[in-house]
Protein backbone atom coordinates (compact mmCIF):
# COMPACT_ATOMS: atom_id res chain seq x y z
CA UNK A 1 0.00 0.00 0.00
CA UNK A 2 1.08 3.55 -0.57
CA UNK A 3 2.54 5.66 2.18
CA UNK A 4 0.02 8.40 1.47
CA UNK A 5 -3.06 6.29 2.20
CA UNK A 6 -5.33 7.81 4.78
CA UNK A 7 -5.88 4.44 6.42
CA UNK A 8 -3.66 1.40 6.76
CA UNK A 9 -5.31 -1.99 6.83
CA UNK A 10 -2.56 -4.39 5.77
CA UNK A 11 -3.93 -7.83 5.17
CA UNK A 12 -7.30 -7.01 6.70
CA UNK A 13 -10.42 -8.46 5.18
CA UNK A 14 -13.70 -6.81 5.88
CA UNK A 15 -16.68 -9.07 6.32
CA UNK A 16 -19.78 -8.60 4.23
CA UNK A 17 -21.50 -7.34 7.37
CA UNK A 18 -19.12 -4.42 7.69
CA UNK A 19 -20.84 -1.07 7.83
CA UNK A 20 -18.11 0.92 6.07
CA UNK A 21 -17.72 0.13 2.35
CA UNK A 22 -14.15 -0.34 1.12
CA UNK A 23 -12.84 1.78 -1.75
CA UNK A 24 -9.73 1.03 -3.81
CA UNK A 25 -8.31 4.18 -5.41
CA UNK A 26 -6.00 3.37 -8.32
CA UNK A 27 -4.02 6.32 -9.65
CA UNK A 28 -0.28 6.72 -10.20
CA UNK A 29 -0.44 10.43 -9.35
CA UNK A 30 -0.09 10.83 -5.58
CA UNK A 31 -2.03 14.12 -5.52
CA UNK A 32 -4.98 12.72 -7.50
CA UNK A 33 -4.95 9.53 -5.39
CA UNK A 34 -4.96 11.55 -2.17
CA UNK A 35 -7.80 13.84 -3.32
CA UNK A 36 -9.93 10.92 -4.53
CA UNK A 37 -9.26 9.03 -1.28
CA UNK A 38 -10.29 12.04 0.82
CA UNK A 39 -13.51 12.55 -1.16
CA UNK A 40 -14.24 8.83 -0.75
CA UNK A 41 -13.58 8.97 2.98
CA UNK A 42 -15.90 11.97 3.35
CA UNK A 43 -18.55 10.03 1.40
CA UNK A 44 -18.37 7.19 3.94
CA UNK A 45 -15.77 4.80 2.53
CA UNK A 46 -12.62 3.27 3.91
CA UNK A 47 -10.18 4.33 1.16
CA UNK A 48 -7.07 2.37 0.25
CA UNK A 49 -4.74 3.64 -2.47
CA UNK A 50 -2.73 1.85 -5.12
CA UNK A 51 -0.08 3.67 -7.16
CA UNK A 52 0.30 1.11 -9.94
CA UNK A 53 -1.39 -1.65 -11.89
CA UNK A 54 0.63 -4.30 -10.06
CA UNK A 55 -0.11 -2.86 -6.61
CA UNK A 56 -3.84 -2.69 -7.39
CA UNK A 57 -3.90 -6.22 -8.77
CA UNK A 58 -2.12 -7.52 -5.67
CA UNK A 59 -4.57 -5.75 -3.34
CA UNK A 60 -7.54 -7.08 -5.33
CA UNK A 61 -6.20 -10.64 -5.10
CA UNK A 62 -5.81 -10.33 -1.31
CA UNK A 63 -8.88 -8.29 -0.35
CA UNK A 64 -12.43 -7.56 -1.40
CA UNK A 65 -13.51 -4.03 -2.21
CA UNK A 66 -16.96 -2.50 -2.60
CA UNK A 67 -15.99 0.14 -5.17
CA UNK A 68 -12.92 0.94 -7.26
CA UNK A 69 -11.79 4.16 -8.88
CA UNK A 70 -9.48 3.75 -11.82
CA UNK A 71 -7.20 6.04 -13.77
CA UNK A 72 -6.58 4.69 -17.26
CA UNK A 73 -3.03 5.97 -17.45
CA UNK A 74 -0.99 3.98 -14.94
CA UNK A 75 2.51 4.46 -16.29
CA UNK A 76 3.75 1.11 -17.56
CA UNK A 77 0.28 -0.49 -17.74
CA UNK A 78 -3.11 0.57 -18.98
CA UNK A 79 -5.94 0.84 -16.51
CA UNK A 80 -8.08 -1.06 -19.00
CA UNK A 81 -6.14 -4.21 -18.08
CA UNK A 82 -7.26 -3.70 -14.50
CA UNK A 83 -10.88 -4.11 -15.60
CA UNK A 84 -9.99 -7.67 -16.64
CA UNK A 85 -8.12 -8.16 -13.35
CA UNK A 86 -11.27 -7.09 -11.47
CA UNK A 87 -13.15 -9.96 -13.08
CA UNK A 88 -10.25 -12.40 -12.56
CA UNK A 89 -10.03 -11.59 -8.83
CA UNK A 90 -13.82 -11.65 -8.34
CA UNK A 91 -13.96 -7.91 -7.61
CA UNK A 92 -17.04 -7.33 -9.79
CA UNK A 93 -17.86 -4.13 -8.00
CA UNK A 94 -18.82 -0.68 -9.22
CA UNK A 95 -15.90 1.04 -10.92
CA UNK A 96 -15.57 4.77 -11.44
CA UNK A 97 -13.17 5.49 -14.28
CA UNK A 98 -11.47 8.84 -13.76
CA UNK A 99 -9.47 9.85 -16.79
CA UNK A 100 -8.40 12.65 -19.07
CA UNK A 101 -7.98 10.32 -22.05
CA UNK A 102 -9.33 11.13 -25.49
CA UNK A 103 -13.03 10.56 -26.11
CA UNK A 104 -12.59 7.51 -28.38
CA UNK A 105 -10.43 5.82 -25.71
CA UNK A 106 -13.02 6.55 -23.03
CA UNK A 107 -15.83 5.20 -25.22
CA UNK A 108 -13.83 2.05 -25.97
CA UNK A 109 -13.07 1.57 -22.26
CA UNK A 110 -16.74 1.85 -21.35
CA UNK A 111 -17.60 -0.76 -24.02
CA UNK A 112 -15.00 -3.10 -22.52
CA UNK A 113 -16.36 -2.56 -19.00
CA UNK A 114 -19.90 -3.29 -20.15
CA UNK A 115 -18.68 -6.35 -22.05
CA UNK A 116 -17.19 -7.60 -18.78
CA UNK A 117 -20.56 -6.94 -17.08
CA UNK A 118 -19.06 -4.31 -14.79
CA UNK A 119 -21.04 -1.41 -13.34
CA UNK A 120 -18.86 1.37 -14.76
CA UNK A 121 -19.18 5.13 -14.63
CA UNK A 122 -16.92 7.75 -16.18
CA UNK A 123 -15.72 11.01 -14.67
CA UNK A 124 -13.47 13.15 -16.86
CA UNK A 125 -10.31 14.86 -15.70
CA UNK A 126 -9.70 17.51 -14.66
CA UNK A 127 -11.33 16.00 -11.61
CA UNK A 128 -14.84 17.22 -10.86
CA UNK A 129 -15.14 16.90 -7.08
CA UNK A 130 -18.91 17.39 -6.91
CA UNK A 131 -19.50 14.74 -9.58
CA UNK A 132 -17.09 12.38 -7.81
CA UNK A 133 -18.80 12.85 -4.45
CA UNK A 134 -22.23 12.26 -6.01
CA UNK A 135 -20.95 9.10 -7.72
CA UNK A 136 -19.52 7.81 -4.42
CA UNK A 137 -22.78 8.51 -2.58
CA UNK A 138 -24.87 6.87 -5.30
CA UNK A 139 -22.66 3.75 -5.37
CA UNK A 140 -22.65 3.62 -1.55
CA UNK A 141 -26.47 3.55 -1.45
CA UNK A 142 -26.43 0.47 -3.69
CA UNK A 143 -23.72 -1.20 -1.61
CA UNK A 144 -25.59 -0.65 1.66
CA UNK A 145 -28.89 -1.82 0.14
CA UNK A 146 -27.26 -4.98 -1.22
CA UNK A 147 -25.68 -5.76 2.14
CA UNK A 148 -29.05 -5.34 3.84
CA UNK A 149 -30.70 -7.73 1.38
CA UNK A 150 -27.90 -10.25 1.84
CA UNK A 151 -28.15 -10.08 5.65
CA UNK A 152 -31.93 -10.53 5.48
CA UNK A 153 -31.55 -13.51 3.14
CA UNK A 154 -28.99 -15.13 5.44
CA UNK A 155 -31.21 -14.52 8.47
CA UNK A 156 -34.28 -16.01 6.79
CA UNK A 157 -32.28 -18.86 5.28
CA UNK A 158 -30.73 -19.62 8.67
CA UNK A 159 -34.14 -19.71 10.38
CA UNK A 160 -35.69 -21.85 7.66
CA UNK A 161 -32.99 -24.49 8.21
CA UNK A 162 -33.39 -24.43 12.01
CA UNK A 163 -35.37 -27.24 13.70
Amino acid sequence: MSADDSTNHEGSKESEGSIVPRLLVVDDDVIQRTIISKVGTHAGYEAIGAASFHEAKKLMSEQQFDCITLDLSLGEQSGVLLLHAMVDTNNRVPVIIISGAEEHILASTMRIARGLALDAQLINKPLQLVALREAFLHKREGIVATRGINRYYKLIHGRAGAP
